[in-house]
C-alpha cells in the first residue's frame, strides 16, 4: 500500500478466473488521487486452504473466505472501507467501489 500512487481509500475483492486456475478473487487498493486501483494479492484456491485450513468455510469458495478475512483485516489496519461485491457467487458482474 506505501507504493499506491494516491490516497488508498478503499481495499475491494474482485472475481476473476481462467480455465487453469478456476476462479480466484484479486485483492485491490481502490486509490482515490489520481483515480485507478492497485492489486495487492491473487488468492487462489490452494493458498486459500493452505491459509484457512479444509473448511468449512464462512462463504462457499475458500478463494473468497480467504479474500473476505485478508481485505477485511487490511481495511480495518488502514482505516479504510472493505468491499465485495459477490463474496458468495463466483462473478465477473458484481457492484464495484469507486472512489
Amino acid at each position: 500500500m506505501a507504493g499506491a500512487p494516491g490516497r488508498v481509500v478503499g481495499i475491494e475483492a474482485v472475481w476473476d478466473g481462467d480455465t487453469t486456475h478456476d476462479w480466484f478473487v484479486i485483492l485491490l487498493a481502490v486509490i482515490e488521487d489520481p483515480p485507478g486501483e492497485r492489486e495487492l494479492a491473487t488468492v487462489h484456491r490452494g493458498a486459500a486452504v493452505r491459509l484457512l485450513g479444509e473448511g468449512p468455510y464462512a462463504l462457499p469458495h475458500p478463494s473468497a473466505a480467504a479474500a473476505d478475512r485478508v481485505g477485511r483485516a487490511l481495511a480495518d489496519r488502514f482505516g479504510v472501507p472493505f468491499h465485495f461485491g459477490s463474496p458468495e457467487v463466483a462473478s465477473y458482474g458484481a457492484p464495484r467501489l469507486r472512489p
